[in-house]
């Protein structure tokens, strides 16, 4: 069953790529409350998390036809949605706690509060890369779906050091968080 979803998800993506609407929407009704959810975990205004919604959709619709995976649909959305809250929290620099209240048990709750803090230590361990890294790090993650010819534009420096500095920044990233005992069991 899991696998029908799955291809009724790129069926729909695909649909939605060729123009048909009533596809769109229902992606968005498939999708909105996943967005919802995560959105909520940044404890944003209601204003704030309405325009991060409407922001995700909006860039989703503007990059849809960069989708290659509809399958991948769900882990694309929380993708730039994600960016989106980072981006609105950066620049209000509000405090991001979750809202406990609407978390249920105390493992959701260690869970959200676990995730809320990795996200402020991987800002802290961007700050300890090397300069090229640290700058490229953040003209990758401006945009929802950054491409390394923008972001070489942008630097001023040759596309095909974007990938190499790119998987450098990654490994020291991996390793900074290694250093610290984060790992993916973490947050399991």
């Amino acid at each position: 069953m899991h696998v029908e979803t799955r291809l009724d998800t790129a069926a729909l993506v695909s649909a939605a790529q060729d123009g048909d609407a009533g596809a769109w929407e229902r992606l968005i009704e498939e999708f909105t409350p996943m967005l919802k959810a995560r959105i909520r975990r940044f404890r944003l205004s209601h204003e704030d998390a309405q325009d991060v919604l409407q922001t995700t959709w909006l860039l989703a619709w503007q990059n849809l036809g960069s989708v290659e995976d509809g399958q991948r649909m769900a882990g694309w959305l929380a993708t730039i949605s994600f960016r989106e809250c980072l981006k609105l929290t950066k620049r209000t620099r509000e405090v991001c706690t979750p809202d406990l209240d609407s978390l249920g048990s105390t493992d959701d709750v260690d869970r959200q509060l676990a995730r809320i803090w990795l996200a402020g230590t991987l800002e802290e361990l961007v700050e300890e890369l090397p300069d090229a890294q640290r700058v490229l790090f953040r003209a990758l993650t401006e945009t929802s779906e950054p491409h390394y010819v923008d972001v070489a534009r942008k630097l001023g420096r040759p596309v095909g050091s974007i990938g190499p500095t790119r998987a450098r920044c990654f490994a020291k990233l991996r390793g900074l968080l290694q250093a610290r005992e984060i790992t993916r069991d973490f947050l399991d």
